[in-house]
């Protein structure tokens, strides 16, 4: 046995205070009483029994000593060490991915999944659990921890829609429990033998899937237009089932659910149909389109979209930096000005001519200008506050010569002095110097920025685009961004300006950083829009045994009860003697 808590001796202090107190307790001198009647026979049992008598004229004296050294011995904290035998760590995998919400039977494959590892629990009481969540970043819900924490782990999981990437959690629980040992159960729709082909691991693995064929109908793609006559969208439906089984499909406003049009679908096993909807009047940024049929997963029965033209050709003058254009090109498809002639209201333009700024309605990007000098540039780069540099700032570029900058135009960056980067009130961006003049095309900023250009001049800057579930993606934000659903519920605030973690549930969202609102779409992962089947089967060899693990064992409540019952006791002792004499 051991203690604790030996800095607590010094309340020793206590029990030698009430035995000095006792030794120096005030004396009664005996007194001869009138009556002897009862004196002999008090003087002989006296002599009889003097330490019984003795306890009882001094009962309170020992009974507060005793509650006070066994109070100081609670205080040094006794403890007694015991080995405890732990089982090998028993460790759960669990599917969250959208294919997961596939109903087999009453319940779906994830609650499925939940009820067999609490039969799993109820069976290995005793040992250690882990429990692991899949995705793309995998996390421990509990590691390591008892049956009753797992219990109430489990109760806690959630589907998050999001690709399960089950190799990565594989090779996560690989690396914690190989060395020395592990069982692991998997849940999840299907997985290949060759998966769990691992040489030299101490683990012992138990694959649980789905064995059933399910009828499956899904939208594999939906995108809409908004053209002059209406809107114009079209879906594409794969159905994976064993016989005919037809439906309709409904095209909704994705914020009311208002239905704009209604078609059926036919079914077919194994084939793929396209829908049309055409000259549909509306005026929302968003559209929902929904199956309604028979289906075992409805998890890929909706699709949305996100309201606009189509994206914007770009057009790069053939003159300009090499750089330029390869930057251009990794972005999107570009064509090189060979002098045909284009629509100026249907591209965007990327230029070292002044003349496109009063051509067209569209904002150009304007790299150098042609009809003036430059001049020496002094300084160094500085930049304001705009969404434009939230992905990449120029800040460390080099430039050698500068032109003159256009009156009246927003300046977005400088060097030294001198306007560097402006705005038109079109929304033109201009870069007043030649690529040829600067280092900035060596830099890895470069690309980035033209990106965030290229971006905030396209028919599409109003939107944040189309996310997977829990896709983490940069954007162009002024600050940090409140995200809401289209209801108004507040759901959370990114982490930066151009940074964006998408909700894991799949729908129509809003980003505001305070000065604009923009839409994006969440959309299924396209592994996610059919189930797989798979047979349930065990791999690998498992060598480890249980393990000992020592403990301190506290002994403290033990003595607690007792010195309840002697203060008690004291309590009554006092009641009835009061102090001894």
């Amino acid at each position: 046995m051991g203690f604790t808590s030996l800095v607590n001796l010094w309340t020793l202090v206590f029990p030698l205070t009430v035995v000095i107190y006792y030794l120096f307790r005030k004396r009664f001198e005996p007194k001869t009483i009138s009556s002897t009647l009862f004196w002999d026979d008090d003087r002989r049992e006296e002599n009889v029994s003097p330490f019984i008598r003795n306890l009882q004229r001094n009962a309170l004296f020992y009974l507060q000593l005793m509650a006070l050294f066994l109070f100081v011995w609670m205080l040094l904290g006794p403890f007694t060490k015991q080995t405890q035998n732990e089982g090998v760590p028993l460790v759960f995998i669990i599917d969250s991915s959208a294919t997961m919400l596939a109903t087999p039977k009453d319940s779906t494959l994830f609650e499925m999944s939940l009820v067999e590892m609490k039969k799993i629990l109820v069976s290995e009481v005793g040992r250690p659990v882990s429990i692991v969540i899949t995705g793309k970043e995998p996390e421990f819900a509990i590691q390591d921890s008892d049956s009753l924490e797992a219990m109430q782990a489990i109760e806690g999981l959630t589907v998050r829609y999001e690709q399960n990437h089950m190799d990565t959690s594989i090779e996560l629980v690989k690396s914690i429990y190989s060395e020395n040992g592990a069982e692991v159960h998997i849940f999840t729709d299907a997985l290949n033998r060759t998966a769990l082909d691992y040489e030299g691991t101490n683990m012992r693995w138990h694959v649980h899937t789905n064995d059933q064929k399910l009828s499956n109908h899904s939208i594999v793609r939906f995108g809409a237009n908004r053209l002059e006559e209406g809107v114009t969208a079209i879906v594409k439906l794969h159905h994976d089932t064993e016989k005919a089984q037809p439906g309709s499909i409904q095209l909704k406003e994705a914020d009311t659910g208002k239905v704009l049009a209604e078609q059926s679908y036919h079914g077919e096993p194994g084939s793929e149909e396209l829908i049309s909807f055409r000259k549909i009047k509306t005026d929302v940024s968003a559209l929902l389109v929904e199956l309604n049929g028979m289906d075992d997963y409805r998890a890929d029965n909706a699709g949305y979209a996100l309201l606009a033209t189509d994206r914007t050709k770009v057009v790069v003058d053939a003159g300009l930096h090499e750089l330029l254009k390869k930057a251009a090109q990794a972005i999107d498809e570009i064509t090189i000005d060979s002098g045909e002639e284009f629509d100026e209201g249907a591209i965007l333009r990327i230029t070292d001519s002044e003349d496109f700024i009063n051509k067209g309605n569209r904002p150009i990007f304007l790299v150098g200008r042609q009809k003036v000098k430059s001049t020496k540039a002094k300084g160094e780069v500085s930049v304001t506050n705009d969404p434009l540099f939230s992905i990449a700032s120029p800040k460390d570029m080099y430039v050698e010569e500068i032109y003159p900058p256009f009156e009246d135009f927003d300046v977005l960056a400088k060097i030294g002095e001198d306007p560097l980067i402006q705005r038109s009130p079109r929304g033109d961006i201009i870069f007043l110097a030649d690529l040829e003049a600067t280092d900035w095309p060596l830099q890895p900023t470069f690309p980035l920025f033209v990106w965030s250009v290229l971006n905030s001049l396209s028919d599409d800057a109003e939107t944040l685009g189309v996310f997977t579930p829990l896709q983490r993606k940069s954007v162009l934000m002024t600050e940090v961004a409140d995200v809401y659903e289209l209801s108004g519920s507040y759901l959370y605030t990114t982490e930066s300006a151009n940074t964006l973690q998408a909700p894991a549930i799949p729908g129509i969202y809003k980003a505001t950083d305070g000065m604009t609102d923009k839409l994006f779409a969440v959309q299924l992962d396209a592994s996610e829009r059919s189930v797989a089947i798979g047979d349930a089967y065990s791999t690998g060899s498992l060598t480890a045994t249980n393990q000992s693990k020592e403990q301190k064992v506290p002994v403290i409540w033990p003595f607690l009860l007792p010195l309840l019952l002697l203060l008690l006791v004291e309590w009554e002792v006092q009641r009835r003697r009061g102090y001894p004499y």
